[in-house]
């Protein structure tokens, strides 16, 4: 009688697995070709996609070669020099990668709720940046940092206004919506009115975000290509915690952000900014839409606060942006 290890077993079963998808697999395999490494940058919003930008910027510097990135929003890696090659992150796409046991690297997937409270999520030991590096098997000392390429048309064309600031009031739009990130959007309403004769203000955002007055109306009316332009092209962002702070450090833009109580700035955030936070007992609590508090820690955050920050950022703008690095 002929005896069959647990390792033929299994070998024959890859082999007939892979026999029977290569049809579906083969389009992704001849774009992968020899790959060594695929970053899956498809869990989660924009603005966690766009952090995956600092997990192959830091592979890259470290030597590896051939890099594919699988991601939702390929533009985010538009021109990016860190990937060699971009493809969409389809169902297909990933089930070919595991079939194949390519070296599949999944940076996002720290972001998970708690299982002893759904609408808190577990916080990250130190920096969003740094978790999304470690799990894409970074060592070493990494920026705290995103990436995001524009050509020189794409910046000429997001220059509206040598007076030029971005702003936007919601997260509403997002692919996971979060209450806890929203600010009263009367205030930054107040905002506008107090800088509005010294700023051009420009908006960003979703069509249904709430609308603002003595601004440039750009909601909805842009790509995420050329919001990245518009805000490359502004002084500051004046806005929330979300995917455009994410992705105006990633074009080398300051900005005054929002941040109330939900996560700390040295959490999520970027030093070349005004981060307002409200240190309150219950904060930082990582809570997506839940609040025993009503919300305290957005309401102690006046319009006069984000007037005076931007007094406090004047000074910088038009100076290299500070960086913060982390060891892993």
């Amino acid at each position: 009688m002929v005896r069959f290890s647990r390792v033929t077993v299994s070998l024959s079963h890859r082999l007939y697995r892979r026999l029977y998808w290569l049809k579906r697999d083969w389009p992704t395999l001849r774009q992968v070709g020899r790959s060594p490494v695929i970053l899956y940058a498809g869990i989660g919003g924009i603005g966690d996609e766009l952090i995956c930008t600092a997990a192959a910027h830091e592979l890259k510097r470290r030597g590896v070669r051939n890099l594919t990135v699988l991601v939702r929003h390929p533009e985010l890696f538009a021109h990016n020099p860190d990937a060699d090659r971009v493809l969409a992150a389809t169902d297909d796409a990933m089930a070919t990668a595991e079939n194949w046991a390519f070296d599949l690297r999944r940076p996002c997937e720290w972001q998970k709720p708690d299982p002893q409270d759904p609408d808190r999520q577990f916080p990250p030991r130190d920096h969003i940046v740094a978790e999304n590096c470690r799990r894409a098997g970074v060592s070493g000392e990494i920026a705290l940092r995103p990436y995001f390429y524009l050509t020189e048309t794409e910046r000429s064309a997001g220059i509206l206004s040598p007076r030029q600031v971005a702003i936007h009031t919601s997260g509403r739009a997002a692919r996971y919506h979060f209450r806890n990130k929203e600010w009263r959007p009367e205030r930054l309403q107040a905002v506008v009115d107090e800088l509005h004769g010294e700023f051009d203000f420009v908006q960003l955002g979703a069509p249904d975000d709430p609308p603002l007055q003595h601004v440039r109306d750009l909601r909805g009316r842009t790509s995420l290509r050329e919001s990245a332009a518009v805000l490359a092209g502004s002084r500051f962002l004046v806005g929330l915690v979300g995917l455009l702070m994410h992705l105006a450090r990633a074009v080398e833009t300051r900005a005054v952000i929002v941040y109330g109580g939900r996560e700390r700035p040295d959490q999520s955030g970027y030093p070349c900014n005004e981060n307002l936070y409200s240190p309150v007992p219950c904060a930082p609590c990582w809570l997506m839409n839940t609040c025993a508090f009503e919300h305290r820690c957005m309401e102690t955050i006046a319009a006069a606060d984000v007037v005076a920050a931007v007094r406090r950022l004047a000074p910088r703008l038009g100076g290299p942006l500070e960086t913060a690095s982390l060891p892993l």
